[in-house]
């Protein structure tokens, strides 16, 4: 996130303290840095890879309802434009405390899904 902030507006103790939380971990010797922009270097990538398989890329919308079929799989995402997105498979990226609340009842109770009661959201993510 750093990297959209003018270098001249940023002060170096938000990096150090960054550094220093991660260098105190476990595995914080293998911490990288991307070579440019995160939109750029991690996330067309991934998009590219999907559209070249034929999946479809949806930016800038929200999920405001996951769908299920009677066999508790997904019918189709409702979005808060009121789109309706259906496929034969979904990825979602939102912060844990979204999928939470997204979450569909029927799931709630599927050992898989339970594992996310442990999960705590982080702001800057």
């Amino acid at each position: 996130a750093l990297n959209f902030i003018n270098p001249d507006e940023l002060s170096m103790q938000c990096i150090l303290i960054a550094l220093n939380r991660f260098l105190q971990e476990k595995h914080g010797s293998k911490m990288a840095f991307l070579d440019g922009n995160p939109p750029e270097r991690l996330c067309k990538p991934i998009a590219d890879h999907i559209e070249s398989l034929g999946g479809q890329v949806i930016l800038n919308s929200r999920i405001q309802k996951i769908e299920l079929n009677a066999d508790k799989s997904v019918k189709h995402f409702v979005l808060t434009n009121g789109n309706i997105i259906t496929g034969d498979a979904y990825v979602f990226a939102t912060p844990v405390d979204i999928l939470k609340l997204l979450l569909p009842e029927d799931w709630k109770e599927i050992s898989y899904f339970k594992k996310l009661d442990k999960l705590v959201g982080v702001p800057v993510i």
